[in-house]
């Protein structure tokens, strides 16, 4: 993993214009507010490599600039980088804004922990800590609290300064403990003056609030998309020996490698990610530019192919109920933990399979152990919906029932 101070000092370099009209909102001498642990480690994940998207960070200026209040709302599908946008916005603002991260894949998605993050950096960021020792009993149950925490904190505020949240994935926010009729996150109907959320999600429907609401739908952007993704790959080529030894071991030149593979990309960022590492770790040593999956689509259908092998793979039962539980599970877990839920005695047949899949699957450290989760939630989703996987004889309701039954105090094993 980069080192985030090179992160920042390249975004920096990047974006220096515009980084510079966005620290005018924030006080560069107060401390960072206290971003929890899987928030920092989703935004240093994110933002490695992080190119482009200046004509979105000049609309949150706008917006910032122009209203006194409100919501801007980053509206995009899966993969074309909305998290990477969130995650050099909060770099952007030196961290000093209120930040959450829901991600499916590390088990972020409920408003409780929305809610106990935001009053959380609010009172650490705004000196309360002596007033508020500890959280509120209903606290977590609506936004009652954070509302009147809001107007406290924008009273003492420097009017030239702005109270700034920002939230992504608003779209894998899990509603059913939720009451009734309730806005994503009880995210705040009315906002006290100098007080903004940039938030994310996809293009599908949310209970939010309605005022003071700025949409801005990246996918409008495709033009401007495009050029960043050059830029990317740009980077990537130049940077990389083993990208540019395979472009010339078929005589390209880097030129139409980027154009090429721009086009293939559909403009996703995750699919640039995915094929660059693996063209450096020589999983298309033997292929063409040409035979360069399609789209993120076809790129997951090939990598499901390698992933599972030949049908007389003896491990091919295991590999499915292994993928399947880990696309289900709703935190990072262990590898006893999938055998245990895959009723697989042999630990060490689980460990070989994860061992395969290391390209989709993010790794982390708890004490000794290494837990896993998918990377990526579009591939979480084409996952769910694979007649592979389906045909395996396995439903959601078996899973579901296994993950419960494999559950010891609710930690993964």
């Amino acid at each position: 993993m980069a080192k985030l101070g090179a992160i920042e000092v390249e975004i920096r370099d990047d974006l220096a214009q515009i980084r510079a009209l966005l620290e005018r909102y924030i006080d560069p001498a107060a401390p960072s507010l206290p971003i929890p642990v899987k928030s920092e480690t989703i935004i240093q994940d994110r933002i490695k490599d992080f190119t482009g998207r200046k004509f979105v960070f000049e609309a949150i200026n706008e917006f910032l600039r122009k209203n006194q209040k409100g919501y801007f709302v980053l509206e995009a599908e899966p993969g074309v980088g909305k998290s990477a946008i969130m995650a050099a916005c909060v770099v952007m603002l030196k961290r000093r804004c209120v930040t959450h991260f829901n991600s499916q894949p590390d088990g972020i998605v409920s408003a409780e922990t929305f809610l106990e993050n935001a009053c959380t950096q609010l009172i650490e960021g705004f000196g309360l800590k002596d007033k508020y020792p500890r959280l509120p009993t209903n606290a977590l149950k609506n936004n009652i609290f954070l509302c009147d925490l809001l107007k406290e904190v924008s009273a003492k505020s420097s009017r030239e300064k702005k109270i700034i949240f920002v939230v992504d994935a608003l779209d894998e926010v899990d509603w059913k403990a939720q009451t009734s009729g309730s806005n994503v996150s009880y995210l705040p109907n009315d906002l006290p003056d100098n007080v903004y959320f940039i938030v994310s999600k996809r293009p599908e429907f949310l209970t939010m609030p309605t005022a003071n609401k700025t949409v801005f739908d990246l996918m409008k952007y495709s033009a401007e998309s495009l050029e960043d993704v050059k830029a990317y790959l740009g980077k990537r080529t130049e940077r990389s020996q083993l990208i540019l030894d395979w472009i010339k071991g078929r005589n390209l030149q880097r030129e139409q490698f980027v154009r090429a593979v721009a086009e293939k990309s559909e403009k996703k960022f995750i699919y640039l990610r995915h094929v660059l590492d693996e063209i450096e770790g020589g999983t298309y040593n033997d292929v063409n530019l040409n035979d360069l999956p399609a789209g993120l689509e076809e790129y997951y259908q090939k990598h499901w192919g390698q992933m599972m092998g030949r049908e007389d793979d003896p491990l091919l039962e295991l590999k499915v109920r292994i993928i399947y539980f880990l696309s289900q599970a709703e935190e990072a877990v262990s590898g006893r933990w999938l055998a245990k839920s895959a009723r697989e005695k042999n630990v060490m047949k689980v460990q070989q399979v994860l061992g395969k899949w290391n390209s989709f699957l993010r790794q982390e450290k708890v004490g000794k152990e290494t837990r896993y989760t998918i990377y990526h939630n579009s591939f979480r989703q084409f996952l769910e919906a694979d007649e592979t996987v389906q045909s395996a004889g396995i439903t959601l309701d078996d899973i579901n029932d296994d993950i419960s039954d494999s559950s010891t105090g609710g930690a993964p094993l």
